[in-house]
């Protein structure tokens, strides 16, 4: 149903806002050269000074799946990483430079671009990042902390010891033949202690302190700094300076660490020495971050501007603007431009500044309906922060999981290797193969399980797919009306329902399994099974049967969507050696194909759960 807000002029001018001395760094998924210049010359004309050259669109470093049935370099690959890049000569027997240069080539061609522009350069990237075995085997002294989640690999992993002063001089070397091909970079900001990245005896770490005991009771700021310093080493060197800050540390005391370093240096956005906001950010790069993954295209209005208002009401330096979403990036640099000029201050007066948006967009008759749309779908975002687990559940469950492509049946174990080669090799599983058959082990942890979980997941979803079918009313009545770009609207609505389908198979995929485990746990075969009227009146059995049918159709619902347009509705591998466990095959059609078969293969044997011959 339509939402009816009164709305009043309540724009207030911020005269902090978009400071002549900020730094104002902008960021998009870019497919090739052609579309980064497009959206860099774009981002000029909003007022960017600095570029983000790292997204994740870069080539990923497959090389690191180095053990076989380990999934845990899945959360490295996409990470580009100084050292695994910009290889200092002593590594590069361990790194292949093939990928290196691969990746330095499309960084320095957009630098190129960059400085035909008059702009700079950010560096986004995690590190200290995992090194091969190899380098500690020949380097022993090196070996850092331990980094990885002891529960989702099987693997050892090892970032380099930044204490160590062959370290250090690796990163100064390392920033500096960076530095020779992309002079443009200004500003790196990386993430630490997740991912394959680490710093030695902090607290955030995965598996706890630990790290190099030769080097154990060096206070942590000490070790931030020298870090730090020698990047900040190699930049002036080069004749450049460079600003950097780390995130996610989970560090105890960021203030006082923050306070012994220098300006242009900064911890979970502490400056120092000050220990001062050092940026604000705005929207997000990282598939991660974005709660409607694999959909891609559902655009985040109100997010946008709600992020640009807190931003301009607590000023930094730095300002990120990034734009994961790039199917509509002429919405979000549309919505930028307009708080530039006159910035909001309540609520009430983002409202209206979205539906003067809107109303460009669809008219004024038809405004309320898109405005309500956007509305949604923010409810829908924010309704999802409780479900991030190490990611949003449609991210690492039906993607990570496989879930969407892979068969629910009651015996999972009985399938062959054959009937399980399309989905099995890219499980993030790393312990046992009981486990791995488990529609509700997710990473190694049992999130969702039982009555409680089957019981909670169902609701929290379908509360969730409350506010997508009022987003899907709503530009419905957009459509029948004729209003706006019918084109753009119908491809949102086939997005839209697409996200209906992953959140159904997630809502599936967790009931299913209870009903399955209650089943075999309780022996229900103990019931006599003499008569129709015997085999229907098991609860359980009904209900079973229900949520497997209900996702043999969401399947084919999700066929139908897929077939129905050449646009972009999923985020699939452009190949089938791109196909990851982070990313759905380009064949995604025919693997629900195969899905579907196997349960019709597999049907009768619910049986076998309640009927003892």
């Amino acid at each position: 149903m339509l939402t009816r807000i009164v709305f009043f002029l309540v724009f207030v001018p911020l005269f902090c806002w978009a400071q002549p001395s900020q730094k104002v760094i902008f960021g998009c998924y870019a497919e090739d050269l052609e579309a980064f210049e497009a959206f860099a010359t774009r981002a000029r004309e909003s007022g960017a000074t600095h570029i983000v050259l790292t997204a994740e669109d870069l080539p990923w470093a497959r090389w690191q799946y180095d053990t076989p049935g380990d999934p845990y370099p899945a959360w490295a690959i996409s990470n580009v990483g100084l050292l695994k890049i910009a290889t200092p000569d002593v590594i590069k027997p361990h790194i292949p430079q093939d990928y290196a240069e691969e990746v330095l080539g499309i960084l320095e061609a957009r630098c190129k671009v960059l400085r035909k522009l008059g702009l700079k350069a950010a560096f986004t990237t995690f590190e200290p990042q995992m090194l091969p075995e190899s380098v500690y085997e020949e380097y022993p002294m090196w070996r850092g902390p331990q980094v990885e989640h002891p529960l989702r690999a099987i693997a050892p992993r090892f970032t380099p010891a930044v204490e160590h002063p062959e370290v250090q001089q690796l990163y100064t070397e390392s920033i500096k033949i960076l530095l020779k091909r992309c002079p443009e970079i200004e500003i790196i900001s990386l993430h630490t202690n997740d991912s394959g990245t680490g710093m030695s005896w902090s607290q955030g770490l995965y598996p706890g302190a630990n790290g190099n005991t030769l080097y154990q009771d060096q206070p942590m700021h000490t070790r931030y700094f020298a870090f730090f310093n020698a990047i900040q080493q190699g930049a002036k060197e080069m004749g450049s300076t460079i600003e950097i800050d780390a995130e996610w540390v989970r560090e105890q005391n960021p203030e006082y660490i923050a306070q012994q370093l220098k300006p242009g240096m900064a911890l979970k956005n502490l400056e120092g020495p000050d220990a001062t906001k050092y940026k604000n950010t705005v929207g997000f790069l990282l598939d991660y971050d974005y709660v409607f993954y694999p959909v891609r295209g559902i655009p985040f209005p109100v997010r946008f501007l709600t992020e640009l208002q807190q931003a301009a009401e607590n000023p930094a330096p730095r300002l990120f603007v990034l734009m994961g979403d790039r199917f509509n990036t002429d919405l979000y640099f549309d919505l930028y431009d307009r708080f530039q000029e006159q910035s909001t201050t309540t609520y009430l007066s983002r409202m209206n500044m979205l539906r003067t948006l809107a109303a460009q967009e669809v008219g004024e008759a038809h405004a309320d309906h898109l405005l309500d749309v956007w509305r949604n779908l923010y409810e829908a975002h924010t309704h999802q922060w409780q479900y991030n687990q190490g990611g949003y559940w449609f991210y690492i469950g039906s993607v990570h999981q496989r879930w969407l492509t892979r068969p629910f049946v009651p015996f999972p174990e009985e399938l062959t290797k054959e009937e399980v080669s399309y989905y099995r090799p890219y499980l993030f599983q790393a312990r046992s193969e009981e486990r791995a058959q488990s529609l509700a082990e997710i990473q190694s942890t049992y999130f969702f399980e039982g009555f409680g979980g089957h019981f909670l997941n169902d609701r929290i979803l379908q509360h969730l797919k409350g506010y997508i079918g009022t987003a899907r009313e709503n530009l419905q009545v957009i459509i029948d009306a004729e209003a706006g770009d019918a084109g753009k609207l119908q491809l949102l609505d086939k997005r839209l329902h697409a996200f209906e389908c992953i959140v159904n198979n997630c809502i599936h995929a967790v009931s299913y399994q209870y009903f399955v485990d209650v089943s075999k746990e309780w022996n229900l075969k103990h019931r006599p099974m003499e008569r129709l009227w015997h085999y229907l009146s098991v609860p359980e059995r009904t209900r079973m049967m229900a949520i497997a049918r209900q996702e043999l159709d969401n399947a084919a619902t999700l066929i139908e969507l897929l077939e129905s347009t050449e646009e972009p509705i999923l985020h699939l591998a452009d190949t089938k050696a791109e196909e990851d466990i982070r990313i759905l095959g380009p064949d995604l059609v025919a693997q629900l194909r195969k899905k579907m078969k196997l349960m019709i293969a597999h049907w009768e044997d619910h049986e076998r759960l309640f009927v003892e011959d």
